[in-house]
C-alpha cells in the first residue's frame, strides 16, 4: 500500500488537521497516473474500524458524508483500492477531523481602552500582542493549534512563525462565520516549557471609519470588533484529546512595534524603545488580558488557499531626490515591501502609487484611492475630507532599521521615501508579491510572444487581485459580485478555485438580505448602486448567486447544492426576483459596465443602451435558475411562476426595445450581445451576424464592458474577430493598455481620473486562449467536465500552440504544430472524460497509458 499524501487531496488540501466531517468531504486522487476501472474508498479510524466505505466506478474524485459525529478531533485513514486493466493498487493518506472543542476557549483581547470613540482610531497605539506558556509532555503525541485571530494574526511558538502566511485570517461576515485555522506544532516544540505569542492587527475587522468612495464608512457595514483571539492547544493519542492550553484572561499581553494597520493606508511602526519618543498620550495602554464577546459566527476550518508572498522583485531604478528617494520596479506590484536603511534616529514616510504625474517627477494617487479620512483628528493633523493615501512610516534608531510591510498590502509600481533630515542611505530595498497562493492550473504558449504575454499578464493581474476573495483592485478592494460573474469561467480555467468559490458564494449568502435580494459586493459594506430594494445589489451584480452554483457544478460538480443553506438561500433569491413587476425592476441594473462607448449623463458613467441591458439582465437572471431547474430537476423551485415570468419579460423586451432595424434599442455591441445571452436570437436568428458586422464596422473593435466582453468570448462563432481583437496593437486594445499600464490590466482602455491600473476586471479573455486556441472546451451543458470537445482555432499566423489544462479528472493537454504538409495535434486525455474531436480533425491514432488517452490527428 502506498502513502500518497502528495496525490490525494481533501477539499482541495494535501496536508488535512481539520476536516469538517459536519459537511460534505471533497476527495479527489486525479493525480493518480493509472487506469481505474473502479475502485473502493475507505475511511477507518486508528482502530481500524471502518467508518465508511464507498464503492466508485471509473472517476478519480468522490464526496462523501460521515455517517457519526465525534465531540472531539479523531486521526483518520483514508484507503483507497484502485482495480485497473491488469491490477488492483492501493494507496493511502491520513487526516484528522476539526476540533469541535475549540468554541469551549474564550475570545480574548488587550483590555486598552474599552469604551474608546472611532474619531481616536488614527491615532498611534500598539500592536496586541498576547503569549502564553504551556508545557509539553511527550513529542511523540500528535500537537495541534486551532487558532483564529481577527482581524489579521501572526504566530510564534517558542520564538519562531509557524507559517509563512500573510494578510491571515479569511475575511467574510464575522457575524455569520468565522474560519480558523490548525497547525501541528511538533516541529516547534520541545519537552518541558513553551510559549506562544500571537500578533493581532486591525485587518478588516477593525476598519478605519475612512469613507470609501467618500461616502461608505465600513464600520457602518461590516462585522467589526477590537483585534481579538481565539485558540486552543490539544494533543491527540490513542484516539483521545486532552486540552493543554486554551485562550482565556489568564494570558499576558505586551505592545508590539506597530503603532497602526489599516488596509487602505498602511502601517506605522517605531523600532525606538524610548517612549518619549512616541508623546502620543493613546500609546500607553491597559496591559491586562479580558475575555469579551466574540463574533456570533459559526467556527469552522479555513479551506482556502492562504496570502503568501510569492515573488521577490528588485527595483528597476533608485534616484536621489532632494528630500529622499524616488524608486521605480518597473511594473506594477500587489505586494509588501522590506527596506533597510542607515540613519540617524528619525521619522522615514514611504509613499506608494501605480503611476507619475505628467512631469515625471511626483506619484500620482489618484488610481489607488477613493477613500477620505472621515474624521477630524487635530492631533494627527487629519482633516474630515483629507484624501487617504497609500502611506506607511517608522520611527528607525541610530544605524541600520529593517521595514516590512506584515498587515497590509499595497499596489505600486513607485515608491518615494523620504526622512525629516533627508540624510538615510537605502542599504537594501524588495518588494514581495503578496496574494492568495491558488494553484495555477493551466499552461499556455504559442509562436505569437504577444499572446504568451497577454495571458501571462491576465493571469498576473488577476493573483493581483485575489487574497480571501476575488476583490475587484486596489482602490476599492471589494469583492464585486459583477466582476466575479464576468470573470468566473476564466478564473476556473486559470486557478484551482473549487474551494475559493464556494467560500465567496457562501459570503454572498451570509449577507443575502432579509427580503432574499443578493449584495453589491461580499462582505456587503454599504455599496447598492440602482438595486431594486434595501442593501441589495443590481441586477448583473446579483447574478453572481446562480452563475456560482452554475459554474461550480459545470467543473467541480453537484455536492455543491447538498449545503442546504445554498439551496435554501437560491429558493429566497428566486422567490425574490420573481416578486418584482418587470415595469420596474427592469431599470435596476448598471448595464454592461465599462464600455469604451460610456458617456457622462449627469455626471453618472452611462454604458451603451443601459436601458435595453438592464432590462435584458432581469430575464439572464431569471435564465440561469431556469437552467438550475432542469440541472437540479427543480431543487423546490416554483418552475411554473419562473416559466410564465420568463415569457412576459421576453415579450415585453422585444415589444419595448426591437426596432426595424433588426436590433434592439440603439444597437451597440452590448445591445447586439445582451440580446444574444438572453437567448433573443431564437425569434431573431439575424441577430449573431449583425452582431459580427457591427464589429467589424467598429474597425474590428470590442466597445462592449465586462459583461458582453466576457460573453463575446463563448458566443461569437467567427475566432477570426476574437483573434483580430486580441492580438490588435492601436488603441483601444489590450497591447495598448498594458503598454501604458506597466505591465497590468486596467479599469478602462482609456485611462479615466481616478481609474484601477491594476484591475482584473477585463482579463476574461484569458479562457479564450485555452478553450479556443488549445481547443479544450467543455459543452455548455455538461456536469463534473465529463464532457470535451477538442476545437482548436489556428489563426494563419501562428506556428505552433501548446498548453494543459488541469481538471478534477486529472490534466488534459493538447499541442498542435503546422508543417508544410499538414497541421499535427497531440492531445493527452484522462480516461474518465468524453471527448470527441471536431468535424475538422481527423484521428490517425490513439492509445492509453496510466489512465489517459494519447491522441495523434491531423487537421483535414
Amino acid at each position: 500500500m502506498e502513502n500518497c499524501t502528495d496525490l490525494i487531496t481533501i477539499n482541495g488540501k494535501y496536508t488535512n488537521y481539520a476536516v469538517d466531517v459536519e459537511e460534505s468531504i471533497i476527495i479527489n486522487w486525479s493525480r493518480i497516473n493509472i487506469i481505474q476501472k473502479k475502485a473502493q474508498l475507505y475511511i477507518m479510524n486508528e482502530d481500524q474500524d471502518i467508518v465508511l466505505k464507498q464503492e466508485i466506478g471509473n472517476k478519480k474524485y468522490s464526496n462523501v458524508k460521515f455517517p457519526t459525529i465525534s465531540d472531539q478531533r479523531k486521526k483518520y485513514l483514508l484507503h483507497i483500492i484502485i482495480e485497473g486493466e491488469e491490477s488492483i493498487q492501493e494507496f493511502h493518506t491520513t487526516f484528522y477531523s476539526a476540533n469541535p472543542n475549540l468554541k469551549n476557549a474564550h475570545w480574548i483581547t488587550r483590555q486598552d481602552h474599552p469604551i474608546e470613540k472611532e474619531n481616536m482610531y488614527y491615532r498611534d497605539r500598539p500592536s496586541i500582542i498576547l503569549k502564553k506558556s504551556f508545557i509539553v509532555e511527550r513529542l511523540e503525541k500528535d500537537l495541534f493549534l486551532d487558532i483564529c485571530g481577527l482581524g489579521y494574526y501572526t504566530t510564534y511558538i517558542n520564538g519562531k512563525r509557524i507559517d509563512d502566511y500573510y494578510l491571515n485570517s479569511d475575511v467574510t461576515n464575522y457575524g455569520k462565520q468565522v474560519y480558523y485555522d490548525t497547525y501541528k506544532l511538533n516541529p516547534f516544540v520541545e519537552e518541558g516549557s513553551n510559549e506562544i505569542i500571537v500578533e493581532l492587527a486591525n485587518g478588516w475587522y477593525n476598519p478605519a471609519p475612512l469613507k470609501l468612495l467618500g461616502k461608505y464608512n465600513m464600520r457602518h457595514r461590516l462585522s467589526i470588533g477590537k483585534p481579538m483571539l481565539i485558540c486552543s492547544i490539544s494533543e491527540l493519542a490513542n484516539g483521545k484529546q486532552r486540552n493543554i492550553v486554551e485562550s482565556n484572561h489568564d494570558w499576558l499581553a505586551e505592545g508590539g512595534k506597530i503603532l497602526f494597520d489599516n488596509i487602505y493606508i498602511g502601517e506605522r511602526v517605531s523600532f525606538v524603545e524610548n517612549e518619549e519618543s512616541n508623546p502620543d498620550s493613546s500609546t500607553r495602554v491597559n496591559m491586562k488580558v479580558t475575555e469579551i464577546v466574540g463574533p456570533a459566527g459559526k467556527l469552522v476550518p479555513s479551506t482556502i488557499p492562504k496570502t503568501k508572498r510569492l515573488k521577490k522583485r528588485k527595483p528597476n531604478v533608485i534616484k536621489k531626490t532632494k528630500y529622499g528617494y524616488l524608486i521605480d520596479f518597473g511594473k506594477i506590484i500587489s505586494g509588501q515591501i522590506s527596506l533597510t536603511i542607515s540613519s540617524k534616529k528619525q521619522n522615514i514616510k514611504i509613499n506608494y502609487a501605480e503611476s507619475l504625474n505628467d512631469s515625471q517627477t511626483e506619484l500620482d494617487y489618484s488610481t489607488t484611492t477613493t477613500s477620505i479620512y472621515g474624521i477630524n483628528d487635530p492631533e494627527r493633523g487629519i482633516n474630515e475630507s483629507d484624501t487617504v493615501i497609500q502611506e506607511d512610516q517608522f520611527l528607525c534608531g541610530d544605524g541600520k532599521t529593517t521595514f516590512e510591510n506584515m498587515y497590509v498590502y499595497h499596489s505600486f509600481r513607485y515608491m518615494k521615501v523620504e526622512g525629516e533630515c533627508a540624510i538615510f542611505d537605502i542599504n537594501d530595498l524588495h518588494a514581495f508579491d503578496t496574494y492568495a497562493d491558488l494553484t495555477i492550473t493551466s499552461e499556455f504558449n504559442t509562436s505569437n510572444q504577444l499572446l504568451n504575454d497577454l495571458q501571462r499578464i491576465a493571469i498576473q493581474t488577476k493573483r493581483n487581485n485575489i487574497r480571501s476573495y476575488y476583490e475587484d483592485c486596489a482602490r476599492e478592494r471589494l469583492g464585486y459580485g459583477g466582476d466575479i460573474v464576468a470573470l468566473i469561467e476564466s478564473q476556473i480555467y486559470s486557478f484551482d478555485s473549487e474551494q475559493l468559490l464556494k467560500k465567496v458564494l457562501l459570503d454572498f449568502i451570509f449577507d443575502q438580505t432579509l427580503e432574499g435580494g443578493i449584495t453589491q459586493t461580499a462582505p456587503f459594506m454599504g455599496i447598492q448602486t440602482f438595486g431594486p430594494s434595501n442593501n441589495a445589489g443590481s441586477l448583473g451584480w446579483q447574478l453572481v448567486l446562480p452563475v456560482i452554483v452554475l459554474k461550480y457544478m459545470k467543473y467541480y460538480g453537484m455536492s455543491i447544492i447538498e449545503d442546504k443553506r445554498i439551496s435554501v438561500s437560491l429558493n429566497r433569491h428566486l422567490n425574490y426576483l420573481l416578486k418584482f413587476d418587470y415595469e420596474y425592476i427592469k431599470y435596476c441594473c448598471l448595464g454592461d459596465w465599462g464600455s469604451v462607448d460610456t458617456v457622462l449623463i449627469n455626471n453618472k458613467e452611462t454604458p451603451p443602451d443601459k436601458e435595453f441591458c438592464s432590462a435584458a439582465m432581469y430575464l439572464i437572471v431569471l435564465q440561469s435558475y431556469q437552467k438550475l431547474a432542469v440541472f437540479t430537476k427543480g431543487m423546490s423551485f416554483e418552475t411554473e411562476k419562473l416559466e410564465e415570468k420568463i415569457r412576459y419579460v421576453k415579450e415585453k423586451l422585444i415589444k419595448e426595445y426591437y426596432n426595424s432595424k433588426g436590433y434592439f434599442q440603439g444597437g451597440s455591441q452590448s445591445s447586439y450581445i445582451f440580446s444574444l445571452k438572453a437567448g433573443l436570437d431564437k425569434e431573431f436568428p439575424e441577430l449573431l451576424q449583425k452582431f459580427k458586422n457591427q464589429i467589424r464596422e467598429d474597425d474590428g473593435v470590442f466597445k462592449m464592458g465586462i459583461f458582453g466582453m466576457a460573453w463575446s468570448y463563448e458566443i461569437l462563432d467567427d475566432q477570426d474577430l476574437i483573434y483580430q481583437w486580441l492580438t490588435r496593437k492601436s488603441y483601444p486594445s489590450f497591447y495598448s493598455m498594458v503598454s501604458n499600464n506597466s505591465g497590468a490590466l486596467g479599469e478602462y482602455f482609456k485611462k479615466m481620473d481616478g481609474s484601477s491600473l491594476n484591475h482584473a476586471m477585463f482579463t476574461s479573455y484569458s479562457q479564450w486562449f485555452i478553450s479556443a486556441l488549445l481547443g479544450i472546451k467543455f459543452d455548455q451543458e455538461t456536469q463534473e467536465s465529463t464532457d470535451l470537445l477538442i476545437d482548436p482555432y489556428i489563426p494563419d499566423d501562428i506556428e505552433f500552440a501548446e498548453g494543459t489544462l488541469r481538471t478534477i479528472h486529472g490534466e488534459i493537454g493538447i499541442g498542435w504544430k503546422k508543417t508544410q504538409e499538414k497541421t499535427m495535434i497531440k492531445a493527452q486525455i484522462p480516461s474518465t472524460i468524453n471527448y470527441r474531436f471536431s468535424k475538422e480533425f481527423k484521428v490517425n491514432s490513439k492509445t492509453i497509458i496510466d489512465g489517459s488517452w494519447f491522441i495523434e490527428a491531423i487537421k483535414r
